[in-house]
């Protein structure tokens, strides 16, 4: 009778750990889209547009050289910049298969004392994916094929939570800096504006700050009294304008 409970006792102990080992993994492969759309959702917030991005600083190049870069890419549709000590090469392509727009840039800047060129790749959605993990898995491909490396990838999504008067938002920053489990590190507070920068252990990258690191940014902006509240999450930093 006692063997039998000692079996029975390593039996659940076994289904536990399995499923404890499990959800680990779930949360190791899932992406990092897919991470901040779901802890969005839990906070009733509606996604509007999202966004990967990724650079890589290059070896100097002169405007000659970033327009021959340029017919690698025939897909793209190309226009040029030149804006102060900045030139620009831009491509757009209107990916029709995945539903998103793809934009890669070739930039240089002309200055002797600061002579840098570097290439970013950005893909841009709206509304909410079918599949964010695919998704992650193709823009990691892409980056690879243009960079030849695997870069950092800068993760953002923007949506909308209404009827947030201007005094809740404090409360609504900690509701979602709960979620991530992030420890706040550097905040700005301007009026219907609050963005905080954060710490937390979902991912590995970090960006150094004057005296901790960080590797997630919330802003939350306020349309007015009752009025609904854009909120833009970011990792490990916003890259879009807010």
């Amino acid at each position: 009778m006692r063997n039998k409970g000692i079996g029975i006792m390593v039996l659940t102990l076994s289904i536990i750990f399995s499923l404890v080992a499990n959800h680990i993994v779930a949360l190791e492969n899932q992406s990092k889209l897919s991470s901040i759309a779901e802890r969005m959702e839990n906070e009733n917030v509606e996604i509007s547009k999202w966004s990967l991005y990724s650079k890589k600083f290059v070896e100097n190049k002169s405007i000659q050289e970033l327009k021959q870069m340029t017919k690698q890419y025939r897909q793209y549709t190309w226009t040029y910049k030149h804006e102060d000590d900045v030139f620009k090469a831009i491509g757009v392509y209107e990916n029709k298969e995945k539903n998103i727009t793809e934009k890669l840039q070739f930039l240089a800047t002309l200055t002797n004392d600061h002579e840098q060129s570097y290439i970013l790749y950005e893909v841009i959605g709206v509304g909410t994916n079918r599949n964010w993990n695919d998704m992650d898995t193709f823009f990691t491909q892409r980056s690879f094929d243009i960079f030849h490396e695997n870069p950092t990838i800068y993760a953002c999504i923007e949506g909308i939570v209404g009827d947030k008067m201007e005094e809740v938002l404090n409360e609504t920053m900690v509701e979602l800096l709960t979620e991530f489990n992030a420890k706040p590190i550097e905040e700005l507070t301007e009026q219907d504006f609050l963005s905080v920068s954060a710490k937390t252990s979902l991912w590995e990258d970090y960006i150094p700050t004057k005296e901790d690191k960080m590797n997630i940014q919330i802003a939350l902006r306020s349309d007015g009294m009752g009025d609904k509240t854009t909120v833009v999450i970011g990792t490990p930093i916003i890259t879009s304008e807010y």
